[in-house]
């Protein structure tokens, strides 16, 4: 059997090249082996030879004090009592009433009436001492009988302390207690002497009810020296007896411990030792079956990790320190299964030498067309099929090739979303990227944040292109670009068109490669944010490019995890991927409120927008959502800057204000907000079309699955529900983005002749981007679209009847200045 083992360990040991030698956990056991038994060996050895005997000697001669000292205590006591009686008595009205000169006989007649008070003495005699005290009296004189009675007399009569005396007294021992009291007239003074035989302390000082031993009583010896004493009751002290002063008294009570009770409490000390060898004897039986038994568990746990790996159901490992294992594996499999899952889409064929269709060598000259609106103001965008063939694409990616050139990059990522379109486009790009000499690392499907993290973690690529229509309907496509990190101006897009228009490309060979980003990408936002208990999040991907990669962020970051639209479809057959569009949320937010769900979250086309829906069901306006992450954000880093774009309500500027922050207007457009969030430093931005940008934590970029795990991040960590934390901010009476439909060409002179002709009355003008005009009680704004051919309007009112007012005179001033527009408001 060993050698199976053996040989079965040798075999796994060249498995994947992963090898194995030896057994830790046979070393660890034989070390904390070795450590339990030396040390345990000498300890008892130490204990059974050197402590024992002196535990032993310790507890005998503690519990025989313990005996002494109780007994000490009671005689004590008894003696303090007859004094107290004794001193009561010379008090009372029979004694402090006798005249002065009393007789013998006199005294004789109190005391002997007096002694019915003490009913186990067996003697009291008065004395009338005058200022001579004692000396008149000899021995046998006035009833004493000895030196030691005329001492106990002698120094009652002067006031000294006077502690009871045992003295042999014929055949019998005596104890005698002396007191004084006062007597009428002068120069006279009363001593009390009263006596008891040995049966007075006989009680107290009998043996134990368990007969473990005697007691004895000594007295110390007055004027005799240290340690003359002599034996007044009992049998002398034995050996290891203990003795306990009687205070107010020259008496010591001796106990000597008999053997039962010594044999007794050895038996006491040798039980803990034997005790501690069973326990040595236990923990090698431990150690022995934990190394028989624990390889066998491992192997189980990793057997049931490994088969569990693949499925989401929960279980229990027996075994905790495989669970971070455990964890690591489930997600490296489920994410990689999902990866392997995510399709590619088609990429057009090279064109055969014969073909007609243009030749994609390297072209030059001027070209005949170029759709001057598909140059956007931050991208390029239009219809795929007709606005971007594949002449046009190629122009695209030479002026961008040649535009990277001049800023000194010679690496560009590469990405595409999941359109139809894109796998076309994305190869033309590539062909022209190529032939223009850069190279091209290819990061596959991914959402648009993925591409501008993968330029924040090559060292020698940190531009990217990435293929997308966004959020636009299927039949849209286009390029995002990211130069050098930052997002690229107006400006920038403008020189693209007239590269490309020129047929002035740089020329070269590059060299293409491909890499995997999702998982780095995963693992950063993971490491990054913490829940602090799970939530239950529905998760509508849309069919866009975030569907492979939103649930398995959140079912990594602890979530449960409800999936709606994840299967990426460039013709998005649920719903337009515009997460800006009310209409669009409707099945998110029937499947919050039918999932019981803390919240929804939804991403448009390419991932760098993000809605919510709170767990009402609820939508939740990007601003208002903004408000929380700026509430968030400026309550760690007090003073910090907010960007923010001209359709935010002005609820937003007055939080900031309030929680110390500072609040920056600026222009609508990703592009814009993330200039301005680099531009001043502020550790949070958005625009009200779902585009939030983190600076605090994050990289500075647009990302709405980022954006949507902060969400998380505070919803978890707070005992309000996203309802209730949305609810303590201020809310207005406002209208969504309205869109007003115009002529692409005709759009900014709409906006700039609506900003010269109009009468705003008291209105502050702001001209920023389009036309902002502030009242007192409200806002209005009207400013043309960046992204497709339209206007675009937003009203907020302190109440419906602001708002209603602000909007009438918009409309009334649109109509005189446009009267052939359709305000649609």
């Amino acid at each position: 059997m060993l050698k199976k083992e053996q040989q079965r360990n040798s075999d796994s040991r060249r498995l994947h090249g992963i090898d194995a030698a030896g057994n830790g956990l046979y070393g660890i056991l034989y070390s904390g082996f070795a450590l339990l038994l030396i040390p345990a060996v000498l300890l008892l050895a130490w204990l059974l030879i050197l402590r024992q005997p002196a535990l032993e000697r310790e507890l005998v001669d503690e519990v025989a004090a313990g005996y002494a000292a109780s007994r000490a205590q009671a005689v004590a006591a008894q003696a303090a009592a007859v004094q107290a009686r004794l001193q009561s008595m010379l008090a009372s009205d029979e004694f402090s009433a006798l005249p002065p000169g009393p007789t013998p006989d006199t005294l004789a007649g109190a005391a002997a009436a007096a002694l019915d008070g003490f009913p186990d003495a067996v003697g009291l005699r008065v004395f009338a001492l005058d200022d001579l005290g004692t000396a008149g009296l000899q021995e046998g004189e006035g009833g004493l009988e000895n030196h030691i009675e005329i001492d106990l007399v002698r120094r009652a009569s002067n006031g000294e302390p006077t502690m009871p005396e045992a003295y042999r007294a014929g055949e019998r021992w005596l104890y005698s207690f002396a007191e004084r009291g006062a007597l009428a007239g002068d120069g006279e003074r009363l001593v009390a002497l009263l006596s008891y035989d040995e049966r007075l302390l006989r009680d107290n000082l009998a043996a134990p009810e368990d007969q473990g031993g005697t007691f004895s009583l000594l007295q110390r010896l007055q004027g005799r020296g240290a340690g003359a004493e002599t034996r007044v009751f009992g049998p002398g002290p034995g050996d290891r007896a203990a003795r306990a002063a009687v205070a107010g008294t020259p008496w010591f009570v001796v106990f000597t411990p008999g053997e039962a009770l010594v044999a007794s409490l050895e038996d006491k000390v040798s039980q803990p030792l034997l005790a501690l060898l069973l326990l040595l004897l236990a923990g090698s039986a431990g150690f022995a079956l934990v190394a028989r038994r624990y390889p066998a568990l491992l192997r189980r746990e990793v057997a049931r990790a490994e088969a569990a790996a693949e499925h989401r159901t929960p279980y229990t490992l027996k075994v905790p320190e495989l669970a971070p294992i455990a964890r690591s594996l489930r997600k490296l499999t489920l994410r990689r299964t999902r990866m392997d899952g995510v399709p590619r889409v088609q990429e057009a064929p090279a064109p055969a030498a014969a073909s007609s269709a243009p030749s994609r060598e390297a072209v030059s000259g001027p070209a005949e067309a170029l759709p001057a609106h598909i140059f956007r103001a931050y991208d390029i965008r239009g219809i795929a099929d007709t606005e971007l063939d594949d002449d046009t694409v190629y122009r695209i990616g030479a002026a961008i090739g040649t535009l990277a050139e001049n800023l000194g990059e010679q690496t560009l990522l590469l990405g595409y979303d999941g359109r139809a379109s894109s796998g076309r486009i994305k190869a033309g790009l590539e062909r022209a990227l190529l032939q223009a000499g850069r190279d091209v690392i290819d990061i596959g499907l991914v959402p648009t944040p993925l591409a501008y993290f993968a330029a924040h973690q090559f060292e020698d690529a940190t531009s990217a292109l990435i293929v997308t229509g966004s959020h636009n309907p299927a039949e849209y496509n286009g390029v995002k670009l990211y130069l050098k990190r930052k997002p690229v101006a107006s400006g920038d897009i403008q020189r693209l068109r007239e590269i490309a228009l020129s047929g002035k490309f740089s020329q070269g060979s590059g060299h293409k490669l491909q890499r995997d980003v999702a998982s780095d990408y995963l693992d950063e936002l993971v490491g990054d944010v913490a829940i602090a208990m799970p939530l239950k999040i529905v998760v509508d991907a849309g069919n866009g490019a975030t569907g492979h990669l939103a649930p398995t962020l959140f079912e990594e970051l602890g979530c449960e995890v409800i999936p709606l639209y994840c299967d990426i479809d460039g013709s998005f057959p649920n719903h337009p991927p515009d997460t800006s569009v009310a209409a669009n949320l409707a099945d998110l937010q029937a499947a919050v409120r039918r999932e019981g769900a803390d919240f929804g979250v939804a991403f448009d086309g390419d991932g760098d927008r993000v809605a919510a829906v709170t767990g009402s069901g609820e939508i939740v306006p990007a601003d208002y959502l903004l408000m929380l992450f700026a509430q968030d954000v400026i309550t760690r880093n007090p003073g910090a800057d907010v960007v923010y774009d001209v359709k935010c309500s002005r609820n937003l500027a007055q939080l900031v204000t309030s929680l110390g922050g500072r609040g920056v207007l600026w222009r609508t457009g990703h592009t814009h907000i993330k200039e301005k969030v680099a531009e001043t430093g502020a550790l949070v931005g958005g625009e009200f079309s779902g585009h939030m940008v983190f600076g605090e934590r994050w990289f500075g970029f647009d990302d709405g699955l980022y954006a949507a795990a902060r969400l998380a991040e505070i919803v978890s960590s707070s005992e309000s529900t996203l309802d209730e934390l949305l609810a303590q901010f201020h809310h207005s009476a406002s209208t969504p983005e309205i869109i007003i439909p115009v002529d692409e060409a005709q759009k900014f002179q709409l906006v700039e002749s609506f900003r010269q002709q109009a009468d705003f009355g008291d209105g502050r003008i702001n001209d920023l981007d389009g036309v902002r005009v502030d009242y007192t009680r409200g806002w209005g704004l009207l400013r043309a679209s960046n992204t497709s051919a339209a206007l675009t309007a937003r009203f907020e009112g302190d109440d419906e009847t602001a708002l209603q007012e602000i909007m009438s005179l918009f409309r009334e001033q649109l109509a005189q200045v446009h009267p052939d527009l359709d305000p649609n408001f």
